[in-house]
């Protein structure tokens, strides 16, 4: 409990909710998200008694011991990381190719997001489906590449400060592989595709998909997400393994991890957090509600993937991605 002292101390994020959690649940269940409580309810089930255990003895001295069993949940702070390693182990053997790689991300403007907030599956669904496509457009142009990209997108929803801002990852090959399917067409080694076209023509595809889809949400988003820029960046990451690690340590946990907080006397939480221009550690004084509230914007539909690949990226694609590695 609080002392008045003003005093700190560091605790891992799993603890915040298993302290503050429960509390939450008491105040805010009744108006919460089933899929937002249901999460929460299972986090804080995780490596307690509620799920069961395993007795294990020891055969030397003939000791027991009680290993309570995990929830597994993708979004608990401490599951998941011998699901990533593997995730990432069995990408590097099968994507990683031989050339320079890029890493492009597409953000969603501001004036879109309530609307991605009510309808994740959906607009989750349609910002991978356009954003490859807007990829793959772009490279079939004669003046570029007159070909197709491999394309493995990441979605998060998060922003340093846990902050709702929902954008796509995408690690590329640079190259495209032409239409005839015989030629590697390799990109420079600092330039993929220009990011304000790939901007105007997500904007372009996004605005006609809502008004097909869902005409009642275009007629929500404010006229100026249409004439704003849509923020596309490009970056190239060498071989690719390193970007390749970064998205998986957010495959199969969402947001916090169980990185350490700073738990303060007076109750409030100190989230840290590096600025992105100056790369220097930040701490974010929050209340533990709001914590626990960020944190669980970020929870995906039930059995939402997180992670797909398009072209010849794509599984069903197989002989296309060996043509790829012969060229």
């Amino acid at each position: 409990m609080p002392t008045g002292d003003g005093s700190t101390r560091s605790v891992p994020f799993s603890e915040v909710l298993a302290r503050y959690a429960p509390h939450y649940l008491s105040t805010f269940g009744h108006a919460m998200p089933a899929r937002q409580r249901e999460v929460l309810v299972r986090i804080l089930k995780c490596r307690t008694p509620a799920l069961g255990g395993s007795l294990y003895v020891c055969p030397r001295c003939g000791d027991p011991h009680y290993a309570c069993h995990s929830c597994n949940d993708r979004h608990c702070p401490r599951c998941g990381r011998t699901e990533a390693d593997r995730w990432l182990a069995a990408r590097q053997q099968r994507l990683l190719l031989p050339v320079p790689f890029f890493l492009v991300t597409f953000t969603v403007p501001e004036g879109l997001r309530p609307w991605f907030r009510s309808h994740p599956r959906q607009a989750y669904d349609l910002m991978f489906a356009l954003t490859a496509q807007t990829l793959q457009d772009l490279a079939a142009n004669p003046k570029r590449f007159d070909g197709s990209l491999g394309l493995l997108g990441v979605l998060h929803t998060w922003s340093r400060t846990l902050v709702y801002h929902p954008h796509l990852h995408y690690l590329v090959p640079g190259g495209a592989l032409t239409r005839d399917q015989r030629q590697w067409k390799p990109s420079p080694k600092k330039f993929l595709l220009p990011v304000k076209a790939l901007g105007q023509r997500f904007r372009a595809l996004f605005k006609k998909a809502l008004a097909k889809h869902h005409p009642q949400a275009l007629a929500q988003v404010p006229p100026k997400v249409w004439k704003q820029n849509w923020v596309v960046h490009t970056q190239p990451v060498g071989s690719g393994h390193q970007a390749l690690a970064y998205l998986s340590r957010y495959l199969f946990k969402t947001a916090t991890g169980d990185r350490p907080v700073i738990q303060r006397s007076e109750g409030k939480i100190l989230w840290p957090y590096r600025q992105s221009r100056t790369g220097q550690l930040r701490h974010l004084p929050l209340t533990p509600f709001e914590l626990i509230r960020r944190f669980l914007q970020h929870v995906l539909p039930r059995g939402y993937t997180r992670v797909r690949s398009f072209g010849w990226f794509h599984p069903a694609a197989r002989i296309r991605l060996n043509r790829v590695r012969a060229l």
